[in-house]
């Protein structure tokens, strides 16, 4: 499993163009609505800082989610059979793309941080800083189950457009674009239920120097699990067929 792991790790390295579409849109996003003034207030914070949370996490979805459509390559190259033929099980094979898919999430969530200290003067302290970039790292974990997902369960010529479709659904309705403090009442319920919504609360709870809520983990946790399971069981019927 660990030269499995160098391996994905070596593959990420030489292949930036996961970091570069994931860092591009929402650097370029916070830049151009940048309106936001600083006495605003948006989810308990200052509205630069919300809005910045939520586009880093914009960012870092949109890195992880992507992995799915690189997954649905090696499918159509034969890779994962010959992945078949290795000790690896598929619950080891998941738990490996999962890990490389949410180290991209890390560097969307440092550039738009950089933009928002130069643009707004948005100042953490180093150790809200440091808790910041690890509960922004380690939440993306859901959407990397549900990009390897994608990936295995749907045919590769329509993996890219599908994981399109759930990464904007996901973003606009969890409030990582526009504020769910916007969104009319029922909008708003059906965001707090989402996991783009309770992932971008880690990170505004952890900017403000709360812990995070009991709900939202047991909303990440449920998600994880169903999208853990539905990755391992498209992994599985992925590899079996010829």
């Amino acid at each position: 499993m660990r030269a499995y792991l160098r391996f994905e790790l070596r593959r990420l390295v030489r292949d930036p163009r996961l970091m570069f579409f994931s860092i591009i849109g929402p650097v370029a996003t916070y830049l151009i609505f940048s309106g936001w003034s600083a006495g605003e207030r948006l989810e308990g914070l200052a509205a630069p800082v919300a809005v910045m949370i939520g586009l880093a996490g914009y960012g870092a979805v949109a890195g992880v989610l992507m992995v799915g459509s690189a997954v649905s390559q090696e499918r159509a190259v034969g890779w994962l059979r010959q992945l078949r033929v290795t000790p690896l099980t598929s619950g080891q094979v998941v738990a490996v793309k999962t890990l490389i898919g949410s180290i991209t999430a890390i560097p969307p969530v440092i550039a738009v941080g950089i933009v928002a200290s130069i643009q707004h003067h948005v100042e953490l302290s180093a150790g809200r800083w440091l808790a910041l970039l690890l509960l922004m790292w380690t939440g993306t974990v859901p959407f990397a189950l549900l990009g390897l997902a994608i990936g295995y369960g749907v045919s590769p010529h329509v993996a890219v457009p599908v994981n399109f479709l759930v990464f904007l659904a996901l973003s606009v309705l969890g409030g990582l674009l526009v504020p769910a403090a916007y969104f009319p009442d029922d909008l708003r319920h059906l965001a707090h239920a989402l996991p783009t919504y309770r992932y971008a609360e880690l990170g505004w709870r952890s900017a403000a120097g709360q812990p995070p809520t009991a709900t939202g983990l047991a909303v990440l946790a449920a998600w994880t699990l169903l999208f853990a399971a539905v990755a391992a069981g498209a992994y599985r019927r992925s590899t079996a067929r010829r």
